[in-house]
C-alpha cells in the first residue's frame, strides 16, 4: 500500500500500477492511515471512458492515479478539507488560488508573478489544491501530488488570502466580489460527491471559504502588468 501525506492528513492507497507510487514520491510518508481508498479496474476503465483530453502515452497507470485522487477527493469534507480546481502560489507566505476555464491564462498569469516579484512568490499546486480549515479557522492550501500539465507542486501548506477568477481583457482590472456573486464560481471548481451527507459537508466548506477569503475578478492581458494590478490590489501594496 502507497501511504502519502497531503493536507496534514496520512491516506493509504491501495492500487495495482507503478506510476501512482513515482507520482507520488515528494509526498509519500509513514504512519497509520487516517483513511485509506482502493482503486479498482473498474474505475480505472470509467476514468479512461470519461477522459476528455490527456497525455500521449498515458497508460493504466495514469489513469489509476485519476481515480485515486477523485476517491480521496470524496473523504476529504470529513476532515474539514476539499479538493480545489484552481493554480496556486505563494506570496511572501501566503497562498493565492487562481482559477478559469483552460486556455484563459493561469500558467502565464503566474509566471508573470515570478517576473514581476522573483523570490517572493513560489508556487503550491498547479491544478488540483487541497483547502483544508486549521482549528483556528484559518483556511490552509495545500499542493498535492495531481499538479497539472507543467507539474508544479510543492509539498506544503500555506494560508489562503485570497481566490482569484481569471478572464481575459484588454486591459488589466480587478474587482472584489462578494460571497454571493463568488458562490457559483467557486462551487464549479469543487468535486461533489452524490451522496447528501457529503454534499451538504461541502457546501458547509465552501460557505466558509466565501466568507474568510478575500474574492476577486480580474479580467488580464498576457503582459507582466497584470499580476502588479492584482498584488496590489489583494495585498494593498
Amino acid at each position: 500500500m502507497l501511504i502519502v501525506g497531503i493536507a496534514g492528513l496520512v491516506i493509504g492507497i491501495e492500487h495495482r500500477h507503478p506510476y501512482l507510487s513515482k507520482h507520488c514520491t515528494a509526498y509519500r510518508t509513514d504512519g497509520t492511515p487516517d483513511f485509506t481508498v482502493t482503486v479498482t479496474e473498474e474505475m480505472i476503465a470509467t476514468e479512461k471512458q470519461n477522459a476528455v483530453e490527456f497525455p500521449a502515452g498515458a497508460d493504466d497507470g495514469y489513469f489509476e492515479s485519476l481515480a485515486a485522487i477523485r476517491e480521496i477527493a470524496h473523504r476529504l469534507p470529513t476532515y474539514g478539507a476539499f479538493l480545489f480546481h484552481a493554480a496556486v502560489i505563494s506570496y511572501k507566505g501566503e497562498a493565492i488560488a487562481f482559477t478559469a476555464p483552460s486556455g484563459t491564462g493561469k500558467s502565464t498569469h503566474i509566471k508573470n508573478w515570478k517576473r514581476s516579484f522573483g523570490s517572493d512568490v513560489g508556487i503550491v499546486n498547479g491544478d488540483k489544491p487541497v483547502l483544508r480549515f486549521g482549528e483556528d479557522g484559518t483556511l490552509f492550501a495545500y499542493g498535492t501530488p495531481w499538479s497539472g500539465k507543467e507539474g508544479w507542486s510543492r509539498n506544503v501548506g500555506l494560508p489562503l488570502r485570497a481566490v482569484v477568477f481569471l478572464e481575459r481583457g484588454k486591459e488589466n482590472r480587478i474587482v472584489p466580489l462578494s460571497p454571493a456573486d463568488a458562490a457559483i464560481p467557486v462551487m464549479n471548481q469543487i468535486l461533489l460527491e452524490s451522496d447528501p451527507e457529503t454534499v451538504a459537508a461541502t457546501l458547509t466548506l465552501a460557505d466558509k471559504m466565501l466568507a474568510r477569503v478575500g474574492l476577486y475578478r480580474l479580467a488580464c492581458t498576457p503582459d507582466v502588468g497584470s499580476a502588479v494590478v492584482a498584488k496590489r490590489r489583494i495585498f494593498g501594496e
